[in-house]
C-alpha cells in the first residue's frame, strides 16, 4: 500500500511538472479545422510559454490556418503526430521586414529556441504560381541551339512557373543561438524553406522538405553567415538549391539580414539526401562575409541540375572545404534553372559591379563518384584564383542526355556579371579547370557512355592557366566521338606531373 501510494504521488508530480511547463494550443483559443485564422491564439500561447520562463508549446494533432508566428527564447514549438500548420494565402497576416514578407515563423534574437515533432508545415506554394506557363531563359545567343537552347516540345518541361505576389522564406531565425530544429516536414514552400542566418550554434536533424520541383526559388535550408552548425539525416527535395551555405550580409531585402560582418565557420553536413532543380549543396554566392571549416559526409545527391556547387561573386571568400563519401548523379534540365547538368561546379568570378573578388581555397573531395550529362567544372576569372584543390578516388561517368540536342554542349557559370561567360557553347571535357594554383587528382576514373558522338565531347581533362597540376593514378580517355585525341589537353599550364598513362597535348607557353 506504501509503494502504491509513492508511486501514484510520482506520476501526479510528473504530470503537475508536465502539464506546467507545456502550454497547449487548444487552451489558447486555437482552432484545429484548417479554415479558422488562428495565429492570434498560437501567437497568445507562445508568449504565455516565454513569460513563464519558458516549456513546450504544444500542437495538437490537426489543422491549423496561420500567418506569421515569432518564437521566443526558451520555447520549444513541439508537433504532436498529425498537426499541420497550414499558411493562409491571405499576404495580408505575414510580417513585413526589410523589404518582403516573411512567412509561417520569424524569430529574432532567441536563445535556446526549437521547433520539433513529427508535425508539418504546408507553405500552400502552388497556389501562389501562374501554372499555365514555365519561365525561359531570356538571352540565349551565347548557347549553341541558339533560341531552340532548352526548348520543349509542349507543356511546362521542368518548370519553373512564375511566381504570383509571395510571402518569402517560410522558417526565419535571425540573430538567434541555440537553435534546435528536428523530425518535421515542410511542403511546397513558394519561396525559400528555411533561413537561419546571423545564427550560432544551431542543430539540424531529422527534416524532410518536398517542395513542387516547378516552383521557382524554393530553396530547402538556407544557412547564411551562421556558425557552429550541425546538419545531419535530412531529406531534401526542392525547385532550388537543397542545401546553401553562404557568406550574405544582406540579400535582396529579404527579412532577417541585418548586415552583420562576421565570418561563417564550423559547419558540419552528415547524412543527408538531397534532389533540385538547380543544386544539390550550394556554397557561397554574393558573399560579403567570408566562409572556413565546411564539412560534407555521406551525402547522396539525385535527379538535380547541378550536384555541388560552390562560387564566389563578392569580397568574401571560402577556405577549408571537405566533402566526403559523396554520391552524385545529375542531368540536364529545361526551363530558366541555374546549371546545365555538372556534377560538382567551382567559380570564383565577379558577380558585382565594383571592388575586389574573393577566392576559393583548400578544397578536398574524397571517395566521390558522380554519373552525369556534363563536366566537372572548375573556372575563376582572371582577376582571381581556385587554389589547392584536391580529388582522392573520384569516379566521373559521362553519360549521353535525352536532351542532348536542345541543350547539350554548353556550359552555365551563372550566376556573374562577366560578358559572355553566364551560359555559352564550348567544348566539353569530362573535367575542366581553368586559372587554379596546386590541383591534384590521385586515384581519378574517367569513363564515357558509349553512345556519345557530339564532337564537342573532347578530352578526359583540359587544364588552362594551371599552375602545378598532378595528375596521379589516373585513368581516362577523350570520348568516343573523338577517336585519336589525346586524353589531357594543357593549355598555358605550368609546372605539371603525371605518373599514369595518358596521352597528353600541350598548347601555349607550357613549361
Amino acid at each position: 500500500m506504501k509503494k502504491s501510494f509513492l508511486l501514484l504521488s510520482l506520476l501526479l508530480t510528473l504530470f503537475t511538472c508536465y502539464a506546467k511547463d507545456t502550454y497547449n494550443v487548444l487552451d489558447y483559443g486555437a482552432k484545429n479545422d484548417g479554415k479558422t485564422l488562428t495565429t492570434a491564439a498560437i501567437q497568445k500561447a507562445i508568449n504565455a510559454c516565454a513569460a513563464e520562463g519558458g516549456g513546450m508549446v504544444y500542437i495538437p494533432k490537426g489543422d491549423y490556418l496561420t500567418g506569421t508566428l515569432n518564437l521566443k527564447s526558451n520555447v520549444d514549438f513541439h508537433f504532436g503526430t498529425g498537426a499541420r500548420l497550414i499558411a493562409t494565402t491571405d499576404l495580408k497576416q505575414y510580417q513585413k521586414h526589410n523589404d518582403e514578407l516573411a512567412g509561417v515563423f520569424y524569430t529574432e534574437k532567441a536563445t535556446n529556441v526549437a521547433i520539433t515533432g513529427n508535425g508539418t508545415v504546408f507553405g500552400q506554394g502552388m497556389k501562389m504560381m501562374y501554372i499555365d506557363s514555365a519561365k525561359v531563359i531570356g538571352d540565349k545567343s551565347d548557347t549553341r541551339q541558339k533560341n531552340n537552347f532548352r526548348k520543349v516540345a509542349s507543356g511546362n518541361g521542368d518548370g519553373p512557373f512564375y511566381p504570383k505576389d509571395r510571402f518569402h522564406q517560410m522558417v526565419i531565425f535571425s540573430e538567434c543561438t541555440k537553435v534546435t530544429l528536428t523530425d518535421f516536414t515542410c511542403i511546397d514552400a513558394p519561396y525559400w524553406t528555411f533561413l537561419v542566418v546571423h545564427c550560432d550554434d544551431v542543430k539540424v536533424d531529422g527534416l524532410k522538405i518536398d517542395n513542387n520541383l516547378n516552383i521557382p526559388n524554393s530553396d530547402g535550408l538556407d544557412v547564411i553567415s551562421s556558425s557552429n552548425v550541425n546538419i545531419s539525416n535530412c531529406n531534401f527535395s526542392c525547385g532550388d538549391d537543397a542545401i546553401v551555405l553562404a557568406g550574405y550580409a544582406w540579400h535582396w531585402g529579404d527579412p532577417g539580414f541585418k548586415r552583420i560582418m562576421k565570418r561563417s565557420e564550423n559547419i558540419n553536413v552528415n547524412n543527408c539526401v538531397l534532389r533540385s532543380r538547380s543544386s544539390g549543396i550550394r556554397i557561397g554566392g554574393w558573399d560579403q562575409n567570408d566562409m572556413y571549416n565546411y564539412n560534407f559526409s555521406n551525402i547522396t545527391i539525385y535527379d538535380s541540375n547541378r550536384g555541388i556547387n560552390l562560387g564566389i561573386g563578392d569580397y568574401g571568400s571560402m577556405e577549408n572545404i571537405n566533402f566526403t563519401n559523396i554520391n552524385i548523379q545529375t542531368r540536364l534540365h529545361t526551363g530558366d534553372w541555374w546549371g546545365e547538368g555538372d556534377p560538382i561546379k567551382i567559380t570564383a568570378m565577379r558577380g558585382m559591379p565594383q571592388g575586389k573578388v574573393g577566392t576559393i581555397k583548400n578544397v578536398n573531395f574524397t571517395n566521390v563518384s558522380c554519373r552525369s550529362e556534363n563536366c566537372i567544372n572548375m573556372y575563376a576569372s582572371n582577376e582571381t584564383y581556385l587554389e589547392n584543390i584536391f580529388f582522392n578516388n573520384l569516379q566521373m561517368e559521362f553519360v549521353k542526355s535525352p536532351l542532348e540536342e536542345t541543350i547539350g554542349g554548353n556550359l552555365d557559370l551563372r550566376p556573374n556579371t562577366v560578358p559572355h561567360k553566364e551560359l555559352f557553347a564550348r567544348d566539353i571535357p569530362a573535367i575542366y579547370i581553368e586559372n587554379a594554383r596546386n590541383v591534384l587528382m590521385n586515384q581519378v576514373v574517367v569513363k564515357w557512355d558509349k553512345g556519345i558522338d557530339k564532337k564537342h565531347y573532347t578530352n578526359a581533362i583540359e587544364a588552362v592557366g594551371v599552375d602545378n597540376l598532378r595528375l596521379i593514378s589516373v585513368k581516362g580517355t577523350a570520348s568516343p566521338a573523338n577517336p585519336g585525341m589525346q586524353d589531357v589537353l594543357l593549355n598555358n599550364c605550368k609546372d605539371f606531373y603525371t605518373d599514369s598513362k595518358l596521352t597528353i597535348k600541350k598548347t601555349g607557353n607550357e613549361k
